[in-house]
């Protein structure tokens, strides 16, 4: 502040100030810059304006309010707040919520996992044991490489394991399938704004769960499956202009639904099938630290509603080696995520869209001259998820 002893005189002067975004300066608080306790500041014709990037105050939660320059008495030119001010959070903090897509991106791989590769892995640790009156064991790991693009975009990739027992029971006209399992997977992921902000983070989740299968003699199959569990994370990024870090925990829970029909015609199989799948995602809150100090911000929880379309060719080469090629079409009717500072809600990043997909597989089954057994399988996709999953099941004759 300048305090002036003798008489202060800026007419037709430009008064030019900046403040730094760590000023601490609420609506109806000043800065003095100009006082003169003596006499009246002279200003006919003094213009007044802020430094380019320099007229922002921001709090620990990146709630940014402009600063303005005013004679706020006949002895007072100041920086100040306005109390009708209408305050705006940075749009960096859209990165806050994006490590919430990458926890869900993993949840629905997970789904996939257990649709496809576990229920395969057990139906072929099923047929390699001569029990038929117990559970049996399996296990299956995957990977995914993936961009998910949410208004901007995360790019995630990780491991997911599903290991679990199944019994097969037989009827007059029907098969039963119950498979209860264990999941866990963890996942990097990097998100990006379109004006440069990354931020970087970790998730994981460990969980438990059922499916259950019906498949009917003339090939039509309908089956169902329920998961729980809990998911953590962090985030480390830069946030305007400064290091932003914080940890989260949610639980989830998920279920899933198919209904298709196997065709048979001599060496191929043709599997038809629709699918739908429920993740949801708890809320949490979490502490953010950075320079500016630390923040209380709460995340909403997080529905994805996902309907598939598709179709497997299968060519078996013999009883053993069999080659498969399918095609299918997601759909995502939400996955938006939520974050709150106070009565401020960040920009939400959003996985809604359509994806498609274009799977490759290779497997080669136990018999009595082979007493081991793989399933190879990679997924191709193009649309909101875009990138690459993989999958193996090996299996053993005891």
């Amino acid at each position: 502040m300048l305090e002036v002893t003798g008489t202060a005189d800026v007419s037709n002067a430009v008064i030019r100030a900046g403040v730094e975004d760590t000023t601490k300066l609420n609506p109806g608080e000043v800065i003095n810059l100009i006082h003169d306790a003596n006499n009246p500041i002279v200003t006919d014709g003094t213009t007044y304006s802020m430094m380019s990037g320099k007229d922002t105050a921001m709090d620990a939660g990146f709630l940014e309010r402009k600063v303005p320059i005013k004679k706020q008495d006949a002895n007072t030119i100041v920086l100040y707040v306005p109390e009708d001010s209408t305050p705006a959070l940075n749009p960096d903090t859209k990165l806050i919520p994006e490590s919430r897509e990458a926890a869900v991106g993993a949840l629905k791989n997970a789904a996939d996992l257990i649709s496809k590769d576990a229920y395969d892995a057990a139906s072929a640790a099923w047929e390699d044991h001569n029990v038929k009156d117990h559970f049996v064991p399996y296990a299956v790991i995957g990977g995914h490489n993936l961009r998910y693009e949410t208004g901007s975009y995360v790019d995630a990739n990780g491991l997911a394991a599903n290991v679990g027992f199944v019994r097969r029971i037989d009827h007059k006209g029907h098969t039963d399938t119950v498979m209860p399992f264990l999941e866990y997977g963890r996942s990097n992921y990097t998100s990006h704004l379109d004006d440069g902000a990354r931020g970087d983070g970790r998730e994981h989740y460990t969980g438990a769960g059922l499916l259950l299968r019906r498949d009917l003699a003339d090939g039509l199959y309908y089956e169902g499956a329920l998961r729980a569990g809990y998911t953590k994370g962090d985030f480390h990024g830069i946030i305007a202009g400064a290091m932003t870090r914080y940890e989260s925990g949610s639980p989830y829970l998920a279920a899933q639904a198919g209904l298709g029909k196997i065709y048979t015609k001599d060496r191929d199989t043709y599997d038809v099938y629709g699918k739908f799948f429920y993740t949801h995602l708890g809320s949490d809150s979490a502490t953010l630290k950075s320079s500016f100090g630390s923040s209380k911000y709460d995340f909403g929880d997080v529905d994805s509603y996902v309907t598939r379309l598709g179709m497997r060719w299968t060519r078996n080469f013999d009883t053993v080696r069999a080659f498969y090629a399918g095609i299918g079409w997601d759909y995502e009717f939400g996955g938006k995520a939520s974050a709150y500072y106070q009565t401020y809600r960040t920009e939400s990043p959003s996985m809604k869209g359509g994806s498609g997909f274009l799977e490759l597989g290779w497997e080669s089954k136990i018999d009595d001259t082979h007493p081991w057994g793989v399933d190879l399988r990679a997924t191709g996709w193009a649309g909101k998820q875009r990138g690459a999953t993989y999958y193996a099941a090996v299996s053993h004759k005891f």
